[in-house]
C-alpha cells in the first residue's frame, strides 16, 4: 500500500534526535503511540581542559545505526510495509553546537555546547551593560557557548575560507535534504537571533564580526523545510521525497513532549545535562537575566530555560569513581537520611553553571565531609545538590508564574527514592514521563504540521503521568536544608 492511500490513522511520523552523546530516532502512530524506537551514541573529544568537539561524520554513522535498529524493530512488529506509511520526519537536537561548513561539507570538528574554551575570552569582550542589552534583544545570557563568539574564538584565522554555519539539528537537516535551513529555537543560539524583530540582528553580527552571508535561512519551527533528498533517504534508508520539517531545539521539543503549551507545569529533562523549562504565552525577560528566553515550539509561545551543566555526567562520573553500576547511586543514596548527615555537595563539576546562576567561575564542592560519612551519604549529598539547583531553577519561575506541578524525564524515573526526593525538595508534585526520549518524541508529534493529514493544534494536552506528593515531614525538613545549602553554595565561586 502506497503512502498516499493509507488511512491517516495508519500513517507513522519519524522523530530524530541528535544529542549531546547519541542519535535517537522513534516512530509515532497518529494516536501518539511510540512504535519503534532506535539509538546509536558517538564520541566527543575532550583531549584539551574545557574541550568538547564532536565530528559530524559520527552524527551521520551514528543516526544510520539508529535508524537501522529502527527498521528492525518495525519489520519485526509492523511488517515490511511500514516504510511506505512514514509521512514526515521530524528533527531536533543539541544546542548551541557549531559545524563551519566550506564547499565541501565540514572544515573541522563540531564545537559542542559543552566546550568552555571560548567563556574567559568572551567575557573580556562582553562587559555587564552590554551583556544586558544582548539579553534584552537575544534572551541568551551571550557567553562564550553561542555560536557567534564560538566562530569567532575558534576560526577567526580562517573565516574567509568558510561558505556557511551551522547548529547541529540544523546540519543534520543539511544532511537530509540539502538545504541550510534554520529556525527561530535554534536561531536563538546563534546568539545574533533578534527575538521581537524574528531575524539575524545585523548590528549583533557586526559587533562578532560574522557576516550574515554565513547564515541560514529561518523559517517557522516545525514547518516545511524540504523533501528528503536521494543522499538523506540512503543514509536513512527510507525512500526519496518524504517532507522533513525544520523542527526545533531539544529543550522545547521535549518540554512539548512532556507538559504541551501549559505554563503551570515545568519540564525537568535529565542527561548529560538537565533542563528546566517553563512555557510562556508572553515574551517574559527576567530582570536578572537569570533564565534564557528562546522561541518555542509554536508561535507566540516561549520557553523559559535553564540549563544545569553536567549533572549527568557528574551521575556518571560519580558511579564510575566508586565502581558503581547504573542506578546504584540511587540506591545507596536512599540508605542516607535527607541532609545526608550534614553534607553538601554544590555540583558544579564542569567548571561554572548556567542553571540560574550564570556563573563561568564556579567549582564542585563537599561541606562538612568527615571520617563519619559514608558512600550513601556522599550519593545523597550529589543528588540533593542537582536537586536543589532544580529548585532554584524552579523558584525563579514561580516568581511570575506559579508552578503547580513538575515532570520529569531521563534515568530518574527508574528510581522511586529519587523521584520521591526530588518532590519533597521541591516541594511539588512530580510526574515521571518513562519515554526514552521526549525530544524525538515531541519532533515526530509536531511533524504532523507537514504530514498533510495531522493537527495543527500546538496546544497539545500535557501528559497526565500518576503524581509523586512531597512527603509533608521531609519537606520541611528540606525547606530549613535549602536554606543552608544556598549559604554554603555560595562559597563555590
Amino acid at each position: 500500500m502506497l503512502m498516499s492511500d493509507a488511512p491517516a490513522t495508519q500513517l507513522i511520523t519519524l522523530g530524530l534526535d541528535l544529542g549531546t552523546s547519541a542519535v535517537k530516532v522513534v516512530a509515532v502512530g497518529f494516536d501518539d503511540e511510540v512504535i519503534g524506537e532506535g539509538a546509536a551514541g558517538f564520541p566527543t573529544t575532550s583531549a584539551l581542559p574545557h574541550q568538547a568537539e564532536q565530528t559530524p561524520s559520527d552524527w551521520l554513522h551514528a543516526v544510520s545505526s539508529a535508524m537501522h535498529t529502527l527498521g528492525e524493530a518495525m519489520a519485526r512488529t509492523r511488517g515490511s510495509d511500514w516504510l511506505e506509511r512514514v509521512a514526515a520526519i521530524g528533527l531536533t537536537g543539541q544546542l548551541p553546537t557549531l559545524v563551519c561548513l566550506s564547499g565541501h561539507g565540514p572544515v573541522a570538528p563540531a564545537i559542542t555546547w559543552k566546550d568552555g574554551r571560548a567563556d574567559a575570552w568572551a567575557a573580556t569582550r562582553v562587559d555587564a551593560e552590554r551583556r544586558a542589552h544582548m539579553y534584552a534583544r537575544t534572551g541568551m545570557p551571550i557567553d562564550g557557548r553561542y555560536l557567534a563568539p564560538m566562530l569567532q574564538f575558534h576560526f577567526a584565522d580562517h573565516i574567509d575560507e568558510l561558505k556557511s554555519i551551522l547548529s547541529a539539528k540544523d546540519y543534520l537537516l543539511f544532511a537530509l535534504t540539502g538545504l541550510q535551513v534554520t529556525e527561530p529555537s535554534t536561531a536563538a543560539g546563534y546568539g545574533v537571533y533578534d527575538l521581537r524583530e524574528q531575524c539575524f540582528s545585523k548590528d549583533l553580527c557586526e559587533f562578532w564580526s560574522l557576516s550574515d552571508s554565513l547564515l541560514p535561512r529561518i523559517q517557522g519551527s516545525n514547518s516545511l523545510a524540504g523533501s528528503l533528498s536521494a543522499a538523506g533517504a540512503a543514509l536513512l534508508g527510507l525512500r526519496v521525497g518524504i517532507p522533513v520539517s525544520t523542527g526545533a531545539a531539544d529543550s522545547v521539543c521535549a518540554a512539548y513532549s512532556m507538559a504541551g503549551l501549559d505554563e503551570r507545569i515545568v519540564s525537568i529533562s535529565f542527561g548529560s545535562s538537565t533542563v528546566v523549562l517553563g512555557a510562556s504565552a508572553t515574551l517574559r525577560l527576567d530582570p536578572s537575566a537569570r533564565h534564557l528566553l528562546t522561541p518555542h515550539v509554536a508561535d507566540t509561545w516561549y520557553g523559559r530555560e535553564m540549563d544545569l551543566l553536567a549533572t549527568g555526567t557528574g551521575y556518571r562520573w560519580l558511579s564510575e569513581l566508586f565502581g558503581w553500576r547504573d542506578g546504584q547511586i540511587d540506591s545507596y543514596a536512599a540508605g542516607s537520611v535527607p541532609g545526608a548527615n550534614g553534607l553538601f555537595f554544590p555540583p558544579y563539576l564542569a567548571g561554572g553553571e548556567q542553571g540560574a546562576l550564570w556563573n563561568p567561575h564556579l567549582q564542585g564542592a563537599l561541606f562538612g565531609l568527615n571520617l563519619r560519612h559514608s558512600r550513601s551519604d556522599i550519593a545523597r549529598a550529589y543528588l540533593e545538590g542537582v536537586f536543589y539547583e532544580i529548585r532554584r531553577c524552579v523558584e525563579v519561575l514561580a516568581e511570575t508564574t506559579p508552578v503547580e506541578s513538575v515532570r520529569v524525564s531521563g534515568n530518574i524515573v527508574h528510581s522511586p527514592s529519587s523521584t520521591q526526593m526530588l518532590a519533597d525538595v521541591l516541594q511539588r508534585a512530580v510526574g515521571c514521563v518513562p519515554d526514552k526520549s521526549p525530544a524525538a518524541i515531541g519532533a515526530a508529534v509536531l511533524a504532523r504540521r507537514i504530514a498533510g493529514n495531522g493537527s495543527r493544534d500546538d496546544r497539545r494536552s500535557a501528559p497526565s503521568p500518576r503524581l509523586i506528593k512531597p512527603d509533608q515531614h521531609c519537606a520541611r525538613a528540606y525547606a530549613k536544608l535549602y536554606q543552608q545549602y544556598l549559604a554554603r553554595s555560595a562559597l563555590c565561586n
